[in-house]
């Protein structure tokens, strides 16, 4: 369960405060898959982040399985997030000096699992999102469909709870930026992970569960 509790994000800039997000709340089931909607510059990023952990509320609360990630300190939330969370955003991020493979390992290392149950978790993600026989390709080497596969592989590799997705077909063409989301919609179900994704596109808002729309930070509808 996800509880966002009257969030509220403010911005200063010179002698000007900016209101990012304006007391948004609303519930989110676990397993099920939420689509933040709204023209650019409604705060739907904003609002992605502080679920994650990855900034901080002015006001507000989060809770995620009833632990409030707003009150925890950066190494408490570092942690939740590494152990909990999986991100997928617009641009891939992935290393260019690491192949697939390594790419896909890195989250599995960085917790001190084994190289040889981090590699073999990797190849059992990458089969899964449709990348076997391409783990020893590096990030030029594929196309941005691929690439953006990969770097969902990398976030799902340690199962994460709860995964959260900033416009992750925003840079790909149709045919891809379709076979991108049938596949975090079909990962949301197989994984039972909670999905939240941030996108322009009402096509794909209607094939998640649930819907809301920021209108200059706030929340002015929930489907």
């Amino acid at each position: 369960m996800i509880e966002v509790k009257n969030i509220t994000k403010t911005f200063s800039h010179k002698e000007t405060e900016i209101h990012a997000l304006k007391d948004v709340s609303f519930e989110l089931c676990k397993g099920k898959s939420l689509a933040i909607c709204g023209a650019s510059g409604a705060g739907k990023s904003t609002l992605l982040n502080i679920i994650g952990g990855l900034d901080r509320p002015t006001k507000g609360n989060v809770l995620i399985n009833g632990c409030d990630i707003s009150q925890m300190s950066e190494q408490e939330e570092s942690q939740f997030r590494s152990q909990h969370l999986g991100f997928i955003f617009q641009f891939h991020h992935l290393l260019n000096d690491f192949n697939i493979l390594e790419n896909t390992m890195v989250p599995l290392l960085i917790r001190k699992v084994s190289h040889k149950q981090a590699q073999e978790q990797a190849m059992t993600v990458l089969q899964k999102v449709g990348l076997k026989g391409l783990e020893k390709r590096f990030t030029q080497e594929l196309s941005g469909g691929e690439q953006q596969r990969a770097a969902l592989a990398r976030a799902i590799i340690h199962r994460p709870a709860l995964l959260f997705a900033d416009e992750p077909t925003g840079n790909l063409d149709e045919q891809n930026a379709s076979k991108v989301f049938d596949l975090l919609c079909n990962l949301n179900r197989d994984l039972e992970a909670t999905l939240i994704v941030v996108t322009h596109s009402k096509h794909y808002a209607q094939k998640l569960n649930h819907k809301i729309i920021l209108d200059s930070g706030k929340l002015i509808e929930k489907t």
